[in-house]
């Protein structure tokens, strides 16, 4: 089983459609039920219009056809049964839950969308009803599900894990064991903006704040445009940039990216507007920011990954924000800084924060543009 993606010679009517995702099987045939349903994610869809989005689905459904083409099953003919041999041969290879309750989302989306198109008779999962926690504020009052939705019964049970995030010291100084300097850039777009590393890697220097005309030592605001930088759903949202943070970025764009935009157009004959390019001149890699941030922890001896300093921001910023605008709306800001579709999702911050005390949140801001080193 592979997955391929179509490039802009791909069109439909006369518009070139790059990076919709599809399957093949060892022989090369085409799948095509997960096919049309991927293509029906990409263009029809109105709700997935990333291709972020669509190579997640894609993922999720050559795991699954990758299972029925080892185990010579059928797709049609799956049973809830064999659907749940899937799920306990990932719990055995140690997936988290909450990535297998993905895949399994997924593969039940397919299924039932299969359904309505009249491609499958039925469905090989059932449903049950299960409790789920009060919603909270505005409305809350007027919810009439009465706390039950409808889940499949294949779903694992996940416990709420706490967010792992860092001390500010310990941030520093795994960040100050990366290198070279556009990677620790990344690192801090992460720590004191929210970014996830997909935003942070592909940034465009057309949203790139210019700190001319700003007041020293005020954060910045950055509109994070879908068009120009990959969020998550395609969604825009901004975020603050701090006022140091931003100069740091200006120099990197109008001192080192000259000569790697020049080696980029060389290479591959055309502009790139990405901010940070390789020593090559190569748009930066998720895999690469990886690599890097995995000898990083082995370096500095602190284990980190970008998603860490994600939460760090998450953690730190709640606290911060809570004494200006109370829970609720601190709540309501780390929301729309991390670009949350659910404030449930933001609430881990509420408990990971009570591990921090107050006196160790004042300032952390500035405590890490201290330490980021001024700029030459």
């Amino acid at each position: 089983m592979r997955v391929f993606y179509t490039d802009e010679s791909f069109e439909l009517n006369g518009v070139p459609l790059p990076g919709i995702p599809f399957l093949a099987n060892a022989d090369a045939e085409l799948i095509e039920p997960a096919n049309r349903y991927l293509f029906h994610i990409a263009v029809v869809r109105g709700r997935t219009r990333s291709p972020a989005t669509w190579r997640t689905y894609a993922d999720h459904l050559y795991e699954f056809f990758s299972f029925l083409e080892e185990n010579a099953l059928f797709w049609s003919r799956v049973t809830q049964e064999h659907i749940a041999v899937w799920r306990n041969s990932m719990l055995d290879r140690g997936l988290s839950r909450s990535t297998i309750n993905k895949r399994l989302s997924t593969t039940s989306a397919f299924y039932t969308w299969c359904a309505r198109q009249g491609l499958a008779e039925q469905l090989p999962f059932e449903t049950q009803d299960v409790l789920v926690a009060k919603p909270k504020g505005f409305l809350a009052h007027v919810d009439a599900s009465g706390n039950r939705v409808q889940a499949n019964e294949l779903t694992l049970r996940i416990h709420q894990q706490l967010p792992k995030f860092l001390s500010i010291p310990e941030a520093v100084q795994f960040i100050g064991a990366l290198s070279p300097r556009r990677t620790q850039l990344v690192a801090y777009l992460m720590l004191l903006c929210g970014l996830r590393r997909e935003e942070a890697c592909a940034l465009d220097v057309r949203v790139l704040p210019t700190p001319a005309g700003h007041s020293s030592g005020k954060a910045i605001k950055m509109t994070l445009d879908p068009s120009l930088t990959p969020t998550k759903g395609s969604k825009e949202r901004w975020v603050m940039v701090p006022y140091d943070l931003a100069g740091h970025l200006f120099d990197y764009m109008m001192r080192e990216r000259p000569k790697l935009a020049q080696m980029y157009r060389k290479h591959h004959g055309a502009e790139t507007t990405k901010l940070f390019l390789t020593r090559a001149g190569d748009a930066l890699s998720l895999d690469g920011l990886d690599v890097s941030f995995q000898r990083a922890s082995a370096k500095s001896g602190v284990k980190c990954t970008p998603h860490r300093l994600r939460h760090t921001f998450g953690t730190y910023e709640f606290l911060r924000m809570s004494e200006r605008r109370g829970t609720d709306g601190a709540l309501h800001w780390v929301r729309d800084r991390l670009g949350h579709s659910s404030i449930t999702t933001t609430e881990v911050y509420v408990h990971a924060a009570d591990l921090l005390k107050h006196d160790e949140v004042d300032g952390y801001v500035e405590e890490v543009l201290q330490r980021m080193g001024s700029r030459s």
